[in-house]
């Protein structure tokens, strides 16, 4: 091998190498700031993402340090915390007006529910987020082939009637083709459904518990 050939190669390998990093870090920075800017954009609080990690190959790849923080007047710090998660999405659906992911998989997710007389941290974000997508115009669409979230708790908090505090199992959610009726759905009334659903599930999972300082609070909002 001529050493021309030989720095033609290293080059070569230099150059792909280089590309690769490159299409990785742009891949795992869009998910980052997209999940930061429209999930902070939403809830009218702070949402935060450590790390992602996506295959630009196979688009499989981990979230890490999910957190929502919880809105001015309340107490506690955040609304939710994901240590980290599983993702599978079509990476080169990132730059089209369409997204697709093909699979969610969220495992002990901390969800925390902080009552107040006039109602809780939760249904505070839920609001913010109703009138975000009222006000705003769609975005690009989104769709979830998969979505499981399993072993999550709802941590209870209120200083109704003396501070107290309770932890609870929340029932598994299994969602399938989300944002796929009515020929699509925007992905900000995608992130509102699946919110929804974990949002409701730590409410219920708050009405079993069986905690007296909260379960008349809560009933009102089933009413």
């Amino acid at each position: 091998m001529t050493n021309g050939l030989k720095y033609s190669l290293i080059g070569l390998l230099i150059f792909l190498v280089a590309g690769f990093l490159a299409l990785t870090l742009s891949i795992d920075s869009i998910v980052k700031s997209n999940i930061e800017k429209i999930g902070s954009e939403m809830t009218g609080t702070e949402v935060e993402v450590d790390n992602v990690s996506i295959s630009p190959f196979s688009g499989e790849g981990t979230i890490r340090g999910f957190r929502v923080t919880n809105p001015e007047g309340y107490t506690t710090d955040h609304a939710i915390e994901i240590d980290d998660f599983f993702i599978h999405l079509n990476v080169f659906s990132l730059f089209s007006d369409r997204i697709e992911i093909y699979e969610i998989r969220i495992n002990g997710p901390a969800v925390y529910v902080e009552q107040q007389l006039r109602g809780n941290n939760l249904r505070t974000i839920l609001n913010n987020m109703n009138d975000y997508t009222e006000a705003q115009p769609a975005g690009a669409e989104m769709v979830i082939g998969y979505f499981l979230m399993q072993d999550g708790s709802a941590d209870l908090h209120t200083e109704i009637g003396g501070e107290r505090s309770a932890r609870v199992e929340m029932s598994a959610i299994e969602l399938h083709d989300v944002g796929t009726g009515g020929g699509g759905q925007a992905t900000e009334q995608v992130v509102k459904q699946i919110a929804e659903r974990v949002f409701e599930q730590a409410l219920q999972a708050a009405m079993r518990s069986g905690a007296e300082q909260i379960e008349d609070a809560l009933r009102d909002i089933f009413d």
